[in-house]
């Protein structure tokens, strides 16, 4: 997965030395223009210290300064192995867990562009537990694909998942449909998927998830696994999602007026 797109800077005005305005304001000014206007776009890649300060025309010390007043304020993260990314206010990314609707769909819906990039689609052998799930023979392969989501340029998940490799040959080398797995399997294959079982916890994220959801090492993230099922209740997937921060979970339950509530405590 490449680093994040580096910013294509705009610079309105350079730096009046004789203004009363300190320099390290003007150059906060003009870059927190860019960030809020959207001419640098949210998870672009800023330009090393060295390059803003040759760009404006002022001190690294002065640029150091600049930025630490754009991180105070949220605009910018600092990421160890990746530089300095852009992150205007944040408008979380709504998913609906409990609907069958594609999360590239539900992206689409809230007026943000899903798109895909995918990481791996090979053959593999799976360990037991995702034969367990998938109620494999020890002899079988199963197809596993990952992928990392993003709503407009923001990375919102990786989304690891297994398949049978019998029930869906070729998989390995298909080209998914809108980048949808979902739809992938009801066009090419007939299967529709109808229902999940999913398992939630909280995880430490690890160095290549930091690098794929451009977030620090070990920061907490949530990891969902889950199993999907066919209209049979023929399981056809095995998946496992990390999703960052930004993300919002929506849930939805119906209980019948017989039904009375039921608390296990651990």
């Amino acid at each position: 997965m490449a680093r994040p797109q580096l910013a294509s800077l705009k610079i309105g005005a350079f730096v009046n030395h004789e203004s009363p305005v300190p320099a390290f304001m003007q150059v906060e000014q003009d870059l927190r223009r860019q960030i809020l206007s959207g001419e640098i776009p949210a998870e672009a890649r800023l330009p090393r210290e060295t390059e803003l300060a040759a760009t404006y025309g002022v001190s690294r010390m002065t640029v150091r300064r600049s930025l630490e007043g754009l991180e105070s304020g949220g605009l910018i993260r600092r990421l160890h192995g990746i530089g300095t990314i852009a992150t205007p206010p944040d408008v979380p990314v709504g998913v609906d867990l409990s609907s069958m609707i594609s999360i590239a769909e539900q992206i689409r819906r809230q007026g943000q562009e899903p798109r895909t990039a995918i990481d791996v689609q090979t053959i593999a052998t799976p360990t037991a537990l995702i034969r367990a799930a998938l109620q494999l023979d020890a002899a079988d392969t199963a197809t596993v694909i990952r992928r990392v989501r993003f709503a407009d340029t923001r990375p919102v998940l990786i989304n690891t998942s297994w398949l049978p490799t019998r029930k869906f040959p070729g998989l390995e080398r298909a080209e998914l449909i809108d980048g949808s797995l979902w739809q992938t399997l009801v066009t090419n294959y007939g299967i529709t998927p109808a229902a999940t079982e999913e398992h939630f916890e909280l995880v430490k994220a690890s160095a290549d998830e930091a690098r794929l959801l451009h977030v620090e090492e070990d920061d907490t993230l949530i990891r969902v696994t889950g199993t999907t099922f066919d209209t049979a209740g023929v399981p056809v997937e095995r998946c496992f999602s990390v999703w960052a921060d930004h993300v919002r979970f929506h849930f939805s339950t119906r209980r019948s007026l017989s039904q009375r509530p039921h608390f296990a405590f651990k």
